[in-house]
């Protein structure tokens, strides 16, 4: 059953220029779980696979929130990539989650729908 749905955008120049200043601080406060995958991208993609991995975790707070669930970024890991792309959430075990992310050389986007597991 479909709970709900979350998406974002986010502006790949704006995750650029809050890496060139904060470095692995931002790295490491919003991505504790790490950013191996994105560190194995071509030169120029870092902060694209950056910034569509934050709207992700964007958009599963949006989605979370609008059925009483208050979570964080720690909350949430982002790991893998590509097709092994998963993504994991603390205390919301009885959940299911569906997304997708994109990115291109302006913008990344996410979108989750948010589900409950059957059971």
């Amino acid at each position: 059953m479909l709970l709900s749905c979350g998406i974002d955008i986010a502006s790949v120049r704006r995750i650029e220029e809050i890496l060139d200043r904060y470095g692995d601080r931002f790295l490491k406060k919003v991505f504790p779980e790490g950013v191996e995958y994105c560190q194995k991208k071509r030169k120029g993609e870092f902060a694209g696979c950056i910034a569509a991995r934050f709207a992700l975790k964007e958009a599963v707070i949006k989605a979370l929130s609008s059925i009483g669930k208050d979570v964080g970024f720690r909350d949430i890991a982002v790991t893998g990539g590509g097709k092994k792309l998963e993504i994991e959430v603390k205390n919301c075990e009885e959940l299911k989650f569906i997304y997708s992310i994109s990115h291109e050389r302006e913008f990344a986007v996410a979108v989750v729908n948010v589900l409950r597991t059957e059971g």
